[in-house]
């Protein structure tokens, strides 16, 4: 069942009256879509950030605005990052029986062999488009690296499927690959190695020394 968020309806974009929304709690939103005009609103950024955290991006939402229900989604979220506020939100409202495409998150899972043995792990996709109905959306897609050496990549054809919604991207498109270790860190590997037998080098030709010396001065001292 989708959650209910309360707005209020906005008869202005003026700057000020924005940014006096803003320093009262609220979000300048904009709900639009499914043949509706587009329509301001306001809603209370606590309860905003309260029904993402229990819906998820792709959850469906039931905006009250001034007593008039309306199923939408998230279609975008504007922030502040130095003041880690939501500044402007975007509503799209949907139809429960229509399919639409939205971006789903992809979440990497696993412990890759490759990584272990040194090679770099490269996300190439963070998101991929699906549709499906509205409330047939997953909050994300999961990625298995478990299975991926040096060399191997992970393919969007590789994602797990469902019969509740299908993925756009092109099914040959990387994921995710693992690279073999970088020139720069296998230079810096061989640079250790050589300083490394530099200096087990220079400790036996001083020990070498020694036992010389100790050889030609059975006493102990220099003639």
């Amino acid at each position: 069942m989708a959650t209910e968020l309360k707005a209020n309806q906005r008869n202005t974009t003026k700057r000020s009256y924005i940014t006096q929304l803003r320093q009262n709690g609220d979000v300048p939103a904009v709900v639009y879509g499914s043949g509706t005009e587009p329509q301001s609103v306001a809603v209370t950024e606590t309860e905003f950030i309260k029904v993402l955290k229990d819906q998820g991006l792709n959850g469906v939402i039931s905006l009250n605005t001034d007593g008039k229900k309306q199923s939408v989604m998230v279609q975008e979220i504007q922030r502040d990052q130095l003041k880690n506020e939501v500044t402007h939100v975007d509503f799209l409202v949907v139809d429960l029986k229509k399919e639409i495409e939205s971006d789903v998150p992809l979440t990497v899972t696993g412990e890759s062999p490759g990584v272990k043995e040194g090679g770099v792990l490269q996300r190439i996709l963070h998101t991929v488009t699906v549709k499906a109905k509205p409330n047939d959306f997953p909050d994300h897609i999961e990625v298995n690296a478990e299975n991926l050496n040096i060399g191997d990549s992970f393919l969007v054809k590789d994602l797990a499927t469902s019969s509740a919604y299908e993925i756009m991207d092109d099914e040959e498109e990387v994921v995710l690959t693992v690279t073999p270790p970088t020139v720069a860190e296998t230079e810096d590997e061989d640079a250790e190695d050589a300083e490394e037998a530099e200096a087990d080098a220079g400790g036996d030709a001083e020990g070498k020394a020694v036992d010389e010396e100790d050889k030609d001065n059975g006493d102990g001292t220099k003639e």
